[in-house]
Protein backbone atom coordinates (compact mmCIF):
# COMPACT_ATOMS: atom_id res chain seq x y z
CA UNK A 1 0.00 0.00 0.00
CA UNK A 2 1.11 3.11 -1.41
CA UNK A 3 0.75 6.31 0.26
CA UNK A 4 0.98 9.61 -1.78
CA UNK A 5 0.68 13.29 -0.51
CA UNK A 6 1.08 16.52 -2.99
CA UNK A 7 2.80 18.90 -0.30
CA UNK A 8 2.92 22.70 -1.30
CA UNK A 9 7.08 23.49 -1.42
CA UNK A 10 6.71 26.13 0.55
CA UNK A 11 5.53 23.48 2.97
CA UNK A 12 9.57 22.26 3.37
CA UNK A 13 10.52 24.23 5.84
CA UNK A 14 8.15 23.11 8.45
CA UNK A 15 9.77 19.63 8.54
CA UNK A 16 6.62 17.59 8.16
CA UNK A 17 7.36 16.50 4.54
CA UNK A 18 10.74 14.73 6.33
CA UNK A 19 7.94 13.71 9.13
CA UNK A 20 5.84 12.09 6.65
CA UNK A 21 8.56 9.93 4.23
CA UNK A 22 9.82 8.53 7.95
CA UNK A 23 6.54 7.10 8.13
CA UNK A 24 6.54 5.50 4.87
CA UNK A 25 4.71 8.01 3.13
CA UNK A 26 5.82 9.05 -0.59
CA UNK A 27 5.67 12.64 -0.56
CA UNK A 28 5.43 15.14 -3.71
CA UNK A 29 6.23 18.75 -4.15
CA UNK A 30 4.35 21.11 -6.43
CA UNK A 31 3.28 24.49 -6.36
CA UNK A 32 -0.26 24.46 -4.89
CA UNK A 33 -2.34 27.03 -5.29
CA UNK A 34 -4.74 26.41 -2.81
CA UNK A 35 -3.84 23.97 0.36
CA UNK A 36 -0.89 22.94 1.45
CA UNK A 37 -1.51 19.56 1.40
CA UNK A 38 -3.47 17.31 -1.40
CA UNK A 39 -4.71 13.91 -0.28
CA UNK A 40 -6.52 13.06 -3.31
CA UNK A 41 -8.34 14.94 -6.04
CA UNK A 42 -11.34 15.33 -3.86
CA UNK A 43 -9.68 16.23 -0.43
CA UNK A 44 -7.05 18.73 0.80
CA UNK A 45 -5.35 20.41 3.68
CA UNK A 46 -4.51 23.55 4.62
CA UNK A 47 -2.37 24.14 7.91
CA UNK A 48 -2.06 26.36 10.65
CA UNK A 49 -0.20 26.90 13.60
CA UNK A 50 -2.05 28.44 16.13
CA UNK A 51 -0.31 31.79 15.47
CA UNK A 52 -0.64 31.83 11.55
CA UNK A 53 -4.12 30.85 12.37
CA UNK A 54 -4.70 34.09 14.69
CA UNK A 55 -2.50 35.87 12.09
CA UNK A 56 -4.91 35.23 9.28
CA UNK A 57 -8.11 35.59 10.48
CA UNK A 58 -7.14 39.90 11.30
CA UNK A 59 -4.85 40.21 7.82
CA UNK A 60 -8.06 38.81 6.13
CA UNK A 61 -6.13 35.76 4.47
CA UNK A 62 -8.25 32.92 6.82
CA UNK A 63 -11.55 33.84 4.68
CA UNK A 64 -10.17 34.05 1.24
CA UNK A 65 -8.29 30.84 1.90
CA UNK A 66 -10.95 29.02 3.55
CA UNK A 67 -13.39 30.10 0.44
CA UNK A 68 -10.81 29.28 -2.50
CA UNK A 69 -10.45 25.70 -0.48
CA UNK A 70 -13.93 24.88 0.03
CA UNK A 71 -14.71 25.59 -3.70
CA UNK A 72 -11.96 23.71 -4.97
CA UNK A 73 -12.33 20.07 -3.04
CA UNK A 74 -15.28 18.34 -2.34
CA UNK A 75 -13.52 17.59 1.28
CA UNK A 76 -11.65 20.67 2.48
CA UNK A 77 -10.33 20.38 5.92
CA UNK A 78 -8.07 22.77 8.05
CA UNK A 79 -5.67 21.72 10.19
CA UNK A 80 -4.73 23.32 13.52
CA UNK A 81 -1.21 22.74 14.76
CA UNK A 82 -0.40 23.80 18.29
CA UNK A 83 -2.27 24.44 21.75
CA UNK A 84 -5.60 25.51 20.78
CA UNK A 85 -5.57 27.22 24.48
CA UNK A 86 -2.96 30.05 23.56
CA UNK A 87 -5.24 31.81 21.28
CA UNK A 88 -6.31 33.44 24.83
CA UNK A 89 -2.41 34.29 25.54
CA UNK A 90 -1.87 35.65 21.74
CA UNK A 91 -4.64 38.11 21.60
CA UNK A 92 -7.30 39.53 23.43
CA UNK A 93 -9.62 39.12 20.66
CA UNK A 94 -10.02 35.63 20.96
CA UNK A 95 -13.74 35.71 20.32
CA UNK A 96 -13.11 36.62 16.91
CA UNK A 97 -11.09 33.39 16.23
CA UNK A 98 -13.71 30.70 17.68
CA UNK A 99 -16.34 32.97 15.45
CA UNK A 100 -13.54 32.13 12.46
CA UNK A 101 -13.58 28.35 12.88
CA UNK A 102 -17.21 28.60 13.64
CA UNK A 103 -18.05 29.92 10.31
CA UNK A 104 -15.37 27.83 8.46
CA UNK A 105 -17.69 24.50 9.59
CA UNK A 106 -20.96 26.38 8.96
CA UNK A 107 -20.79 28.68 6.05
CA UNK A 108 -17.92 27.03 4.02
CA UNK A 109 -18.27 23.11 4.96
CA UNK A 110 -14.75 22.83 6.48
CA UNK A 111 -13.80 20.41 8.29
CA UNK A 112 -11.96 21.45 11.39
CA UNK A 113 -9.01 18.90 12.53
CA UNK A 114 -6.29 19.91 15.82
CA UNK A 115 -2.92 18.09 16.05
CA UNK A 116 -0.60 18.72 18.93
CA UNK A 117 2.67 19.50 16.85
CA UNK A 118 4.68 18.62 14.02
CA UNK A 119 4.95 15.25 14.24
CA UNK A 120 1.30 14.91 15.49
CA UNK A 121 0.36 17.12 12.39
CA UNK A 122 2.37 14.36 10.44
CA UNK A 123 0.03 11.64 12.19
CA UNK A 124 -3.20 12.90 11.11
CA UNK A 125 -2.32 13.58 7.65
CA UNK A 126 -1.12 10.18 7.38
CA UNK A 127 -4.65 9.25 8.91
CA UNK A 128 -6.95 11.04 6.41
CA UNK A 129 -4.76 9.95 3.54
CA UNK A 130 -5.34 6.28 4.70
CA UNK A 131 -8.96 7.07 4.98
CA UNK A 132 -9.67 8.48 1.76
CA UNK A 133 -7.14 6.66 -0.08
CA UNK A 134 -7.53 3.15 0.81
CA UNK A 135 -10.49 3.24 3.38
CA UNK A 136 -14.14 2.97 2.65
CA UNK A 137 -14.21 6.84 2.09
CA UNK A 138 -11.88 6.66 -0.70
CA UNK A 139 -12.99 9.48 -2.95
CA UNK A 140 -10.69 9.41 -5.78
CA UNK A 141 -13.57 7.15 -8.37
CA UNK A 142 -14.88 9.93 -11.01
CA UNK A 143 -18.70 9.80 -10.75
CA UNK A 144 -20.74 10.53 -14.06
CA UNK A 145 -24.16 12.86 -13.15
CA UNK A 146 -27.59 12.21 -14.70
CA UNK A 147 -28.52 14.38 -17.63
CA UNK A 148 -30.70 16.84 -16.65
CA UNK A 149 -33.34 19.33 -18.55
CA UNK A 150 -31.48 21.54 -20.50
CA UNK A 151 -33.68 24.56 -20.90
CA UNK A 152 -30.60 27.02 -22.86
CA UNK A 153 -27.01 27.56 -24.22
CA UNK A 154 -25.68 28.19 -20.56
CA UNK A 155 -27.01 25.28 -19.22
CA UNK A 156 -25.53 22.89 -21.90
CA UNK A 157 -22.59 24.88 -21.90
CA UNK A 158 -22.48 24.02 -17.72
CA UNK A 159 -23.33 20.66 -17.92
CA UNK A 160 -20.61 20.33 -20.90
CA UNK A 161 -17.48 21.62 -18.51
CA UNK A 162 -19.38 20.05 -15.58
CA UNK A 163 -18.48 16.66 -17.01
CA UNK A 164 -14.72 17.27 -16.90
CA UNK A 165 -13.37 15.16 -14.08
CA UNK A 166 -13.37 16.68 -10.67
CA UNK A 167 -15.43 20.04 -11.71
CA UNK A 168 -18.05 21.09 -10.18
CA UNK A 169 -20.93 23.74 -11.10
CA UNK A 170 -18.48 25.91 -9.24
CA UNK A 171 -15.67 25.17 -11.09
CA UNK A 172 -17.60 25.12 -14.59
CA UNK A 173 -18.95 28.56 -14.05
CA UNK A 174 -15.47 30.04 -12.94
CA UNK A 175 -14.18 28.17 -16.23
CA UNK A 176 -17.06 29.45 -18.28
CA UNK A 177 -16.31 33.43 -17.00
CA UNK A 178 -12.52 32.76 -17.36
CA UNK A 179 -12.07 32.00 -21.05
CA UNK A 180 -15.45 32.89 -21.96
CA UNK A 181 -16.39 30.07 -24.46
CA UNK A 182 -15.64 25.48 -23.95
CA UNK A 183 -13.35 25.65 -27.00
CA UNK A 184 -10.79 28.33 -25.55
CA UNK A 185 -11.43 25.99 -21.95
CA UNK A 186 -9.97 23.37 -24.51
CA UNK A 187 -7.07 25.55 -26.05
CA UNK A 188 -6.05 26.83 -22.68
CA UNK A 189 -2.35 25.81 -21.65
CA UNK A 190 -1.82 24.15 -18.03
CA UNK A 191 -0.85 27.11 -16.75
CA UNK A 192 -3.96 28.65 -17.54
CA UNK A 193 -6.15 25.84 -16.52
CA UNK A 194 -4.14 25.83 -12.89
CA UNK A 195 -4.89 29.76 -12.78
CA UNK A 196 -8.88 29.18 -12.89
CA UNK A 197 -8.73 25.84 -11.07
CA UNK A 198 -6.12 26.50 -8.10
CA UNK A 199 -5.15 23.06 -8.74
CA UNK A 200 -2.44 21.90 -10.56
CA UNK A 201 -3.49 18.32 -10.36
CA UNK A 202 -6.62 18.81 -12.19
CA UNK A 203 -5.22 21.41 -14.75
CA UNK A 204 -3.19 18.66 -15.83
CA UNK A 205 -6.21 16.01 -15.87
CA UNK A 206 -8.25 18.16 -17.53
CA UNK A 207 -5.50 18.86 -20.10
CA UNK A 208 -4.64 15.63 -20.72
CA UNK A 209 -8.11 13.98 -21.68
CA UNK A 210 -9.13 17.12 -23.88
CA UNK A 211 -5.15 15.98 -25.86
CA UNK A 212 -5.91 12.23 -25.71
CA UNK A 213 -6.87 10.79 -28.65
CA UNK A 214 -10.27 8.70 -28.24
CA UNK A 215 -10.14 4.69 -29.08
CA UNK A 216 -12.14 1.70 -28.04
CA UNK A 217 -9.07 0.34 -26.44
CA UNK A 218 -8.48 3.16 -24.01
CA UNK A 219 -12.17 3.07 -22.87
CA UNK A 220 -11.95 -0.85 -22.61
CA UNK A 221 -8.82 -0.33 -20.01
CA UNK A 222 -10.39 2.49 -18.44
CA UNK A 223 -13.38 0.37 -18.24
CA UNK A 224 -11.21 -2.16 -15.86
CA UNK A 225 -10.08 0.53 -13.05
CA UNK A 226 -11.53 3.34 -11.85
CA UNK A 227 -9.35 6.78 -12.55
CA UNK A 228 -7.56 9.22 -10.47
CA UNK A 229 -4.65 11.34 -10.69
CA UNK A 230 -2.29 9.01 -9.13
CA UNK A 231 -3.01 6.75 -12.11
CA UNK A 232 -1.09 9.41 -14.63
CA UNK A 233 2.06 9.19 -11.79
Amino acid sequence: MVIRIYADDREKASGIPELLKELGITVIFSQLTVADYVITDDVAVERKSVNDLVNSVFDKRFFDQISRLSEVYRFPILLVEGDINDIRKITEKWRAINNALISATIDYDVKVFYSRDKKDTAEVLKKIAEKFQFGENKSNRISLHNKAKLESVSDIQLYIVESFPNVGSILAERLLLKFGTIQNICNASISELEKALGSRKKAEDIYKILRTHYSKTNLDNDSKKTTSLFDFL
